[in-house]
């Protein structure tokens, strides 16, 4: 059994490895260095606590379960974020088909509307209620993004992930994530200049 201090200085590879062997303690320390890494991008991407702590927890179940089928190919990280990204947008689906009301931070749009958030920020009780209205118009603004832009938009700029790693998360090619983030940008900003937000 590895024990938790050397786990920690462990790799994600030896940790696998440690897994495959049947050591629940390496498991659980793959748990602590990536679960509130997988948990923010996740409630990034569907703006529920509940949504994302249950996303989250079935990230983690599946990759237990999933430990000997992983190939090494990716990193831990990569392919913890790839079980993430797909799960999260099951839910997001699911809930769509439910009705459920359910969306993105906004915090992420900074990078597409620099300077729309610190001018949201409130100094009176007017400006709170015009900051909580300008907080659900971006909220809404990220939401109606497609889903595939939403992604590579949360993943480059919650996470800072390279375009390398977007592409494995996503399996498609890292001209493809450049392409949807420039697509995402633009949506972002034509949505809010449409709103007279920029």
């Amino acid at each position: 059994m590895v024990l938790l201090r050397e786990a920690r200085e462990e790799s994600d590879a030896g940790l696998v490895a440690e897994c495959r062997k049947g050591d629940p303690s390496a498991f659980d320390e793959l748990v602590r260095r990536y679960k509130d890494r997988i948990y923010h991008v996740v409630y990034r991407f569907l703006g529920n606590h509940e949504d994302a702590q249950d996303v989250c927890q079935e990230v983690f179940v599946r990759a237990y379960r999933g430990i000997d089928g992983y190939r090494g190919r990716a990193k831990v990280y990569t392919w913890l974020y790839s079980i993430a990204a797909n799960l999260a947008r099951n839910r997001l689906r699911d809930g769509s088909r439910k009705g459920r009301n359910m969306g993105t931070s906004f915090e992420a749009i900074e990078e597409a509307a620099p300077g729309a958030v610190d001018r949201a920020k409130a100094e009176s009780p007017r400006d709170a209620a015009v900051d909580a209205e300008l907080q659900t118009l971006l909220q809404q603004c990220l939401d109606e993004l497609p889903e595939h832009y939403r992604m590579a938009f949360i993943l480059r700029t919650v996470e800072d992930m390279s375009y390398e790693q977007i592409s494995e998360v996503m399996s498609c090619p890292p001209g493809t994530v450049k392409s949807r983030l420039n697509q995402a940008r633009h949506l972002l900003r034509d949505r809010l200049a449409e709103l007279n937000v920029l």
